[in-house]
């Protein structure tokens, strides 16, 4: 497992994100499923260009490792939200890990529309599973949301650097505007 690699997830400069991994998935299925408008689904950009602030919604950033789908919002993130995650995990797994704009870190694991797990790293459990004693082993060494984002990639193959989310990546503006539930 290369934690160093997750090193860009803890700095300042990126408050708040949204990194959801679907099993057995293309990037069109995950970007429908969140509501992507079908003229930009999987339009090749580079993230410079993507971030149209003028535009309202949720930017979704995807690529695949092997069998998953990675989904990367830093801007309005709505695949972290009760319904989307129902609709991408049914029939398959969801992995993901949810970073805040106030620091606090949440990682999911969701089977077939089922919670399998769903923890903060270092605090509370919600539903204890694998993940977390494989991410508390990274603590205090590694921030929260290093640990917790090493083990997911780890859990899936995916080795992701900020050059990666920085260079061309399929890219969708979902208009999506689902109430977020609490």
């Amino acid at each position: 497992m290369d934690v160093e690699q997750w090193t860009w997830a803890g700095q300042g400069r990126f408050p708040g994100f949204c990194f959801t991994f679907v099993q057995d998935r293309d990037p069109a299925t995950v970007a429908a499923a969140l509501g992507a408008d079908s003229l930009t689904v999987l339009t090749l950009i580079e993230a410079e260009q993507a971030h149209p602030i003028s535009r309202p919604g949720a930017l979704l950033r995807l690529g695949t490792y092997g069998r998953w789908v990675f989904c990367f919002e830093d801007r309005a993130p709505i695949a972290n939200r009760e319904p989307a995650i129902a609709r991408l995990a049914q029939g398959t797994r969801l992995l993901q890990v949810t970073k805040s704009g106030d620091g606090m870190v949440i990682v999911r694991d969701v089977v077939d529309g089922r919670r399998v797990e769903l923890f903060e790293p270092g605090g509370a459990v919600y539903l204890d599973g694998p993940l977390r004693p494989r991410v508390a082993a990274l603590l205090p060494e590694h921030t929260r949301i290093v640990a917790a984002l090493a083990v997911v990639g780890d859990e899936v193959g995916a080795d992701l650097d900020r050059a990666t989310l920085e260079g061309p990546l399929a890219t969708a503006l979902s208009l999506l505007n689902e109430p977020a539930r609490r």
